[in-house]
C-alpha cells in the first residue's frame, strides 16, 4: 500500500503542516519548514501553471470545497514522480464563503488517472 502524506494549512493562524510522509514525496528534508515557495520549486515546470491556478482557488469567493489535481515532482537527482492530491476547504461558521483552512493528502501514483492533471 502507499503511503499517504498529509497537508493542513490554517490561514487564520499562518500555520502550515506537512506530514513527514509528504517531505519524502516531495523530496526536501524532515526538517524542512511547510511553504510554498519548496512545494513549487519540486512540482515539474510544465505542470507549474495549472497547479498555482489549483493552490490560489481558495482565495477566490467560487472555491470549489473540494478539488483533485495530480502533477510531477522532480526530485534532485532527476527522477519525477507523479503525485495525486485530494484537498477539502473549510469555510467559516457564517458560511461566508471565507475559506480558513485547507486540508489534503498526496499519494504517490504510477501513472496519471483520469482525475484533472496538471499538465
Amino acid at each position: 500500500m502507499n503511503e499517504i502524506g498529509l497537508f493542513d494549512i490554517n490561514f487564520d493562524t499562518g500555520e502550515r503542516y506537512w506530514s513527514f510522509e509528504l517531505k519524502r514525496m516531495l523530496g526536501v528534508r524532515h526538517d524542512a519548514p511547510a511553504e510554498f515557495h519548496l512545494l513549487l520549486q519540486r512540482i515539474h515546470p510544465d505542470d507549474r501553471r495549472a497547479f498555482c491556478r489549483s493552490a490560489m482557488q481558495p482565495f477566490r469567493a467560487d472555491c470549489p470545497r473540494h478539488s483533485s489535481i495530480e502533477f510531477r515532482v522532480v526530485y534532485d537527482d532527476g527522477r519525477v514522480q507523479w503525485l495525486h492530491t485530494e484537498r477539502r476547504a473549510i469555510v467559516r461558521e457564517d458560511d461566508s464563503k471565507d475559506v480558513v483552512r485547507i486540508v489534503g493528502f498526496a499519494l504517490e501514483i504510477g501513472a496519471p488517472a483520469r482525475l484533472p492533471r496538471a499538465a
